[in-house]
């Protein structure tokens, strides 16, 4: 006689999570999850609790999932067009995904995670456009520009090589020693540890040669990189 064998049912895992951070909501997209079983979930919990997201400012994490332009739309018709939810932005390391968010008119936040390298310094080859952030736990090097309304985080030091016309924090952990360097020094707003330095009306004035942004005796003060170099601060 043959034994009868109980079959294990394995269940599926959830394809979001919803969690609440401060004044925002994140929806977390389930990266073994497919883009079906993540819009039908999104729908049954949108459903399930409306009240929950009213008025409040939604983050989408979307992981490393490569979204398509229609599945990014897709999600945008569900969110915004049937629910009436406001999205603060995503954040997502997939260039297809950033690519495709920032065509339906969303902002993207491209969140670097430090042990997926083997430095504390990591070089990023782009430009960082109106609405777009970059953060990296660690020294931040950019080939490329940050163009007003662009934003770049770092735990350690910033290094720009191009235009920094945007917004640059550095020492984002409290680091008091994190520095700023960009080859033309002219951005809306610098932040070193809890200390920012906003652009004066008429706006930070080219100097023709690469600065630096340090603290030194309680505030954000700039120079010339070749003071730097020769130990004059």
């Amino acid at each position: 006689m043959m034994e009868e064998v109980p079959l294990s049912i394995k269940r599926k895992s959830n394809a979001i999570e919803i969690k609440g951070f401060g004044d925002e909501i994140f929806i977390i997209f389930n990266q073994e999850s497919s883009f079906s079983d993540i819009e039908s979930e999104l729908i049954e919990k949108l459903y399930k609790s409306k009240n929950f997201f009213i008025g409040k400012p939604i983050v989408l994490d979307m992981k490393d999932h490569s979204f398509s332009y229609e599945e990014c739309l897709r999600l945008k018709e569900i969110l915004v067009d049937k629910f009436n939810l406001t999205i603060s932005h995503a954040r997502t390391n997939s260039a297809e995904t950033i690519r495709n968010i920032e065509e339906i008119g969303w902002s993207v936040e491209t969140l670097i995670q430090k042990e997926d390298y083997d430095t504390r310094t990591i070089i990023i080859r782009r430009t960082i456009r109106t609405g777009q952030k970059l953060k990296y736990e660690g020294n931040l090097v950019l080939i490329g520009d940050v163009n007003p309304g662009g934003e770049i985080i770092a735990d350690g030091d910033i290094v720009v090589f191009g235009k920094l016309r945007g917004i640059a924090h550095a020492g984002a952990n409290g680091n008091t020693s994190a520095t700023i360097t960009a080859i033309e020094l002219n951005p809306l707003q610098l932040r070193i540890a809890n200390l920012i330095r906003y652009a004066p009306n008429s706006g930070f004035e080219p100097a023709g040669a690469p600065e630096f942004a340090m603290i030194k005796e309680g505030n954000i003060v700039i120079d010339f990189v070749d003071k730097l170099k020769r130990g004059d601060l």
